[in-house]
């Protein structure tokens, strides 16, 4: 080994120093694209994390502790609007596929390890590496941590060190073996995922053909009323007839917002909101296009509203008819922070997440009736979010014995449970638990970071040994754990469940938990529908995922 305190004195002695370097070269790496896939932040914290284990150099132990508790949390927080939901809308099937994931995977990796006389913890590793399921490494080393029994005469700091070797070699194929398998399998099968995504468009509404015209991005501007048609008519009779909502009138120099029977005159200077197709209508209408300061409102303005009425579950976007009914323009729809199609077919959840351009009095009524608005963008609710915190990790302490065997939630368990009913409570009160996307975006990404930083210096003390010991035997316990579970859950999906093959491999990388594979998929597909699956299966496999990491320490 090298003498780090030769080499790096003044590193070795300052691991606060150690962990953002560690940091900000893992985002670096993890940048590099190789055969147009971008390694990921993940990858390269990872890598770079082996590489400062070997050179001996220190990170804080507190990091990680901190960092995973983070993450489970937000985990938690994102997936519990869903959860519930989930049940509603094709949940069966979604919780068949993550259960099938899940425990074919645990059982698969439990039996190998055992079968090849892999050390303690090397299982654990194994499943949460071949899976790159970060909440499966999480419960592991919490299951070690909590004091879970030891076998084999091993410490627990050597159980951690196994671990978080065996996740080390599996990963990487875990990350590309995924992507370069459901890109095969439909070939191998011979599986038009194009074709069944346009199929399954053509049957859904959900058409691949192009943004409707209804919502594409909309824009506010002026206009001079010189058409007859508009001269004398009144604000609330004839201009309701018009496919758009006139915001501000100029006349005579003074602005007004109309009212009510306002009545419109020749020269006056109208301002509306809409997508193109809308100011295209306008100008053979009004009149034609001026620029006039006056009247282009600030009020109009984008905001972001969560669905949370129950009312709306299930609804469509045509049936709902935002742009006709509240003069507001759909740019986005995101469900567990993945972008969905903006088609007109397209059936809201709770928890939702809509992106919407409008005045600022529409928005307002719009958000009383969809659910909530996220306004204050920058405000966290900091006290539910430390309470939480504690609470699950109050939650997670109890044990029970059963069969000479202590079983508990452990800190992961309590943690996420915490998570998930703060996440659910928050859609009817949204004062409480309040954690905007934002916020929850860089609590997830750096909690993450700071425990995949520690996970790689842990293995990289020793993954040369383990390597050197079980290598290769254990990367094709990888493969194995990686495309068996895979393959099954394809197979049940698309003979017993009678799935359509898009969402069914969407619903697949879900229950994998892998977005990598997502875009490979939804690229295959040339369309975004397998996200329909993805959302539909991440949500409960966040939770059996992490439930496995736990269990597989305790057989």
């Amino acid at each position: 080994m090298l003498e780090t305190g030769t080499l790096f004195p003044r590193l070795a002695q300052n691991p606060i120093l150690v962990l953002f370097l560690l940091l900000g070269l893992g985002l670096i790496v993890g940048r590099i694209k190789i055969v147009g896939v971008e390694l990921g932040s993940v990858t390269g914290v990872l890598l770079v994390g082996l590489l400062v284990g070997h050179l001996e150099l220190p990170v804080p132990v507190a990091s990680h502790n901190i960092g995973f508790v983070i993450f489970i949390y937000a985990v938690g927080v994102q997936a519990g609007p869903r959860f519930i939901g989930a049940f509603r809308t094709d949940g069966a099937r979604y919780i068949v596929l993550a259960l099938i994931t899940a425990v074919t995977a645990t059982a698969l990796a439990a039996w190998l390890a055992r079968a090849l006389g892999f050390e303690p913890g090397i299982a654990a590793g194994l499943l949460a590496g071949a899976l790159t399921s970060t909440p499966t490494l999480v419960a592991a080393q919490d299951a070690v941590s909590q004091g879970v029994e030891m076998t084999g005469g091993l410490t627990r700091a050597q159980v951690l060190g196994n671990i978080s070797a065996g996740y080390a070699i599996t990963y990487l194929f875990g990350m590309a073996g995924l992507i370069l398998f459901v890109n095969f399998l439909p070939k191998l099968l011979r599986i038009d995922v194009a074709n069944e995504a346009h199929e399954y468009g053509e049957k859904t509404g959900l058409r691949e053909t192009g943004v409707s015209k209804h919502f594409e991005q909309p824009a506010i501007r002026a206009y001079r009323v010189e058409k007859d048609r508009l001269v004398g008519a009144r604000y609330g009779e004839r201009f309701l007839e018009l496919p758009f909502d006139i915001q501000r009138v100029k006349r005579d120099g003074e602005t007004l917002t109309p009212e009510e029977n306002f009545e419109l005159r020749r020269d006056d200077i109208v301002a509306l909101i809409g997508p193109p197709w809308i100011h295209d209508k306008a100008r053979e209408v009004i009149g034609p296009e001026v620029l006039d300061d006056d009247v282009l409102d600030r009020s109009v303005e984008t905001r972001r509203i969560i669905v949370s009425n129950r009312k709306i579950h299930g609804r469509s976007l045509r049936e709902l008819d935002l742009a006709k009914t509240h003069h507001c323009w759909l740019t986005r729809v995101s469900r567990v922070e993945m972008d969905l199609p903006r088609r007109p077919d397209l059936e809201l959840h709770v928890g939702d997440a809509l992106m919407l351009t409008g005045a600022r009095s529409k928005l307002d009524a719009l958000a009383e009736m969809l659910g909530h608005s996220d306004v204050r963008l920058e405000q966290t609710d900091l006290v539910t979010f430390a309470f939480g915190i504690g609470l699950g990790l109050l939650v997670g302490i109890p044990t029970v014995t059963l069969g000479g065997m202590s079983i508990g939630l452990g800190m992961a368990g309590g943690v996420l449970l915490a998570g998930l009913a703060v996440g659910l409570l928050n859609t009817y009160r949204p004062d409480v638990g309040r954690m905007p996307y934002s916020a929850r975006h860089v609590l997830m990404e750096l909690g993450l970071l700071l425990f995949m930083a520690q996970i790689g210096v842990e293995a990289g003390a020793n993954i040369v040994e383990t390597f050197a010991e079980v290598g290769l035997g254990l990367a094709l316990c990888g493969v194995a754990v990686t495309i068996v579970p895979v393959t099954i859950a394809f197979l049940v999906g698309r003979h017993l469940l009678k799935m359509n093959a898009a969402i069914l491999l969407g619903a697949i990388t879900g229950s994998m938990t892998s977005t990598a594979a997502l875009k490979q998929i939804n690229s295959q597909a040339a369309s975004t529908v397998p996200t329909l699956g993805y959302v539909g299966a991440y949500t409960f496999a966040n939770v059996l995922l992490t439930i496995a990491g736990a269990l597989i320490m305790r057989f």
